[in-house]
């Protein structure tokens, strides 16, 4: 069915699971006839890599730094702890990647420790990612469809993968990564340096130079992440959020634990994000979140 005849104001694609290395979700969007405003995006566990099929990204991590942000072409942002203000406009459309912290240094070339989360840095990666990435930006706005904007995408970063060569990470960051996953980050820190064989201070300093985040805040992160999937799952399913389950669900003491990580990371409450952010939820729930949350 039409997506303007329910209602709705964007055009999801998702592109096929394991797309390319490292991906952990490819999805194309489209603002169909969404007024002006400005979104918010929100943290997560992910690296955020972002070609646009138009004029690219406004974004910043504060409102009054928006004002004077320039349209990006190509976005990639680390693991960032606060929202993102993004400048959303008719037409506006992309294709947008989650790549896993740990492929960073395989596509990107750097760890995701280096990868811009806002301040003066900014979010454009074309000087970091060179011409070919704008490029692949160039031809996307010329792509006939979401399929072969994706398998333009896809062919980058499989190039980018092949041709860097990159050392993996250590082991240690690797497992300890896996379990923190498996657990939407409920696997206790002490229990986890156990577990892969450091101490909880030495964990931490390798997750620092891989990632730039602690083992702690990327639970907090992963935990956050997986309450915002249910919370869209709940809008899907039955028009409404209820947030004491989800608090529960997800790992939270109660639900005014699950209000303050909110307002942690996005300055708000989960009320009032899903006011804010209600029609977008609606939109993004239409696509197949099961295969592209991360």
């Amino acid at each position: 069915m039409d997506g303007r005849e329910r209602g709705h104001t964007w055009d999801f694609a998702v592109a096929a699971p394991d797309s390319a290395p490292g991906v952990a979700a490819m999805v194309g969007y489209r603002n169909r006839d969404a007024p002006d405003s400005v979104h918010l995006g929100l943290p997560s566990a992910t690296l955020t890599l972002i070609l646009s099929l138009d004029d690219g990204v406004e974004a910043a991590d504060t409102p009054d730094r928006l004002a004077d942000a320039r349209p990006s072409p190509v976005l990639l942002g680390g693991l960032h702890t606060r929202a993102t203000h993004v400048n959303q406009r008719p037409g506006q459309s992309g294709v947008q990647v989650s790549v896993h912290p740990l492929a960073s240094r395989a596509l990107f070339g750097v760890p995701g420790a280096e990868l811009a989360v806002g301040d003066s840095d900014g979010f454009d990666a074309s000087d970091l990612l060179g011409r070919a990435a704008t490029e692949v930006h160039e031809r996307l706005t010329e792509a006939p469809g979401w399929d072969a904007s994706f398998a333009l995408v896809r062919h980058y970063l499989v190039a980018r993968h092949r041709d860097l060569g990159a050392v993996a990470p250590r082991s240690e960051v690797v497992h300890a990564w896996e379990l923190l996953a498996r657990s939407h980050g409920r696997f206790p820190v002490a229990e986890l340096a156990r577990e892969v064989g450091v101490s909880a201070r030495h964990l931490g300093t390798l997750f620092h130079r891989e990632v730039g985040r602690s083992p702690k805040t990327v639970a907090t992160l992963m935990r956050f992440e997986y309450a915002r999937t249910l919370i869209t799952q709940d809008v899907h399913v039955h028009g409404r959020a209820r947030l004491a389950e989800v608090a529960l669900e997800a790992g939270y003491s109660d639900q005014a634990h699950l209000n303050r990580e909110f307002v942690r990371f996005t300055g708000l409450s989960p009320g009032s994000w899903l006011i804010r952010e209600f029609r977008n939820i609606q939109d993004v729930a239409r696509a197949p979140h099961e295969e592209w949350t991360p």
